[in-house]
C-alpha cells in the first residue's frame, strides 16, 4: 500500500514538472508569428509585410520580398475542380503579367499536402511563386472558407478586391487595370 502511494506522489510530480517545462518552453521559446492581415481604423485590411510565408521547398521569407508590387494573393488546393481549371489561366496571367504585379499562390497544406501541391505545380507547369500554409494560419487570417479564393492588393498593401471562387485571366486585368 506504502509503494502505491510513493509511486503515484511520483507519477503526480513527474507529471507537473512536464506541464512546467511545456509552459516554460512555450513562453520562453515561443516563436514569433504575425498575423498577415489586419483592419485598418477605416475598415478596410492591410496586408502586413512581415508576416512569414513558407515556399514550396518549405524555405521561408515574408511578403515583404514582394512589398511595392500589386500582389494578387490565391489560396487552392489540389483536390479542388475550380482551382485545377483555374490553374492555366494563372499561368498565363503569370508569363504576360506587368512588372509591378506579382501572383503569389497559397496551398491550403492543412487540408491538403505538400506533397501534392508540389504535384500539382509540375502537372500544370506553373512558374509562379507558390507557398504551403501547413497549419492554416493564413487562411484563418484571410477567413478562407472555399477554394479558390483570390485577394488583390495595392501596392502598398491595402486589400482592394476579395474574388471567392475561380478567377480567369481576362478578369484578374480588369481588376489591375480600374488601379490605374
Amino acid at each position: 500500500m506504502q509503494f502505491k502511494k510513493r509511486l503515484g506522489l511520483y507519477f503526480s510530480a513527474l507529471l507537473v514538472i512536464l506541464l512546467v517545462g511545456i509552459v516554460v518552453k512555450n513562453v520562453l521559446i515561443k516563436e514569433e508569428t504575425v498575423n498577415p492581415l489586419v483592419e485598418n481604423e477605416d475598415g478596410s485590411k492591410q496586408l502586413v509585410f512581415d508576416a512569414k510565408l513558407t515556399r514550396l521547398d518549405e524555405s521561408s521569407t515574408t511578403f515583404k520580398e514582394y512589398n511595392g508590387k500589386v500582389l494578387i494573393v490565391n489560396f487552392w488546393a489540389s483536390w479542388c475542380d475550380p482551382c485545377q481549371e483555374e490553374a492555366p489561366e494563372l499561368r498565363d496571367f503569370y508569363n504576360n503579367k506587368p512588372d509591378n504585379v506579382e501572383l503569389l499562390a497559397i496551398n491550403a497544406t492543412s487540408k491538403d499536402s505538400s506533397e501534392n501541391a508540389k504535384k500539382f505545380q509540375e502537372s500544370y507547369n506553373l512558374n509562379f511563386p507558390i507557398f504551403l500554409d501547413l497549419d492554416g494560419t493564413l487562411q484563418k487570417s484571410f477567413e478562407v472558407m472555399a477554394y479558390p479564393t483570390t485577394f488583390i492588393f495595392d501596392a502598398k498593401g491595402k486589400l482592394l478586391h476579395t474574388i471567392k471562387g475561380s478567377i480567369n485571366q481576362k478578369e484578374i486585368n480588369n481588376y489591375i487595370e480600374k488601379l490605374y
